[in-house]
């Protein structure tokens, strides 16, 4: 059985060519800040539109590799809010819970069953996994607007969380990487910001490194992940 798809180098190059796609295919008009007729400017189009442009140069990307198949089932969706039939939801430890509350701006449930662990509700911008298993989390991606925030904490926390290979933690995503969506500047593109694998930071755009960020809940990087 072919199992490049589990290698996260072979992943990284998946997403790499699915932005180049957006980037240089007539998409990266979706970032543009056109004028009405009245003259007056609006911005460029919300992150929705964005996010399912991209997923599709994914799904056509994987299909040319040979994916899905028989033996490797994938699919790639936006906003998939489901684990196996119940609702997708990240559960975390005391140590993560005051900044996810102070992030989302409400207080976070308690475990039904685990005691000192909190639950909140999650969908991520887009996956790449088998539906109603967890045999091929491959890929979760955040994707944000440059003029919003390029560097997002709490999209960083759940894709530390979807990352940690642990039975403690639900879904073991091999990739998770957050995409910018250069908005306010000449140059509008898609780029990589961040990478993840097994809850750790392997690699940080250039244009991150003065981010004001204290991400204290993400170990050491134990090694980095090439774009080249």
């Amino acid at each position: 059985m072919n199992l490049q798809h589990k290698d996260p180098k072979w992943l990284v190059g998946i997403l790499k060519e699915a932005i180049v796609r957006f980037n240089t295919r007539g998409d990266k008009r979706l970032l543009e800040d056109e004028k009405a007729e009245d003259g007056k400017s609006h911005g460029s189009v919300g992150e929705c539109a964005i996010n399912h442009r991209l997923a599709v140069h994914l799904e056509r990307i994987l299909q040319e590799r040979g994916y899905p198949s028989k033996e490797t089932p994938i699919s790639v969706d936006c906003e998939y809010n489901r684990h196996r039939g119940a609702k997708k939801q990240h559960e975390i430890k005391d140590y993560l819970r005051k900044r996810v509350e102070d992030l989302k701006k409400h207080a976070i449930e308690k475990h039904p069953v685990q005691e000192g662990w909190y639950v909140f509700s999650v969908f991520p911008d887009i996956i790449v996994h088998e539906r109603g298993v967890d045999t091929n989390n491959l890929i979760a991606i955040e994707v944000k607007r440059a003029s919003n925030s390029p560097d997002d904490e709490l999209d960083c926390i759940k894709l530390h969380l979807f990352t940690i290979q642990h039975e403690d933690y639900g879904y073991s995503y091999i990739l998770g990487a957050t995409v910018i969506a250069f908005d306010n500047r000449k140059d509008r593109r898609l780029e990589i910001g961040r990478l993840l694998v097994d809850g750790k930071g392997r690699y940080r755009a250039q244009f991150l490194e003065n981010s004001p960020l204290n991400l204290e809940f993400l170990p050491a990087e134990a090694g980095s992940l090439s774009l080249e």
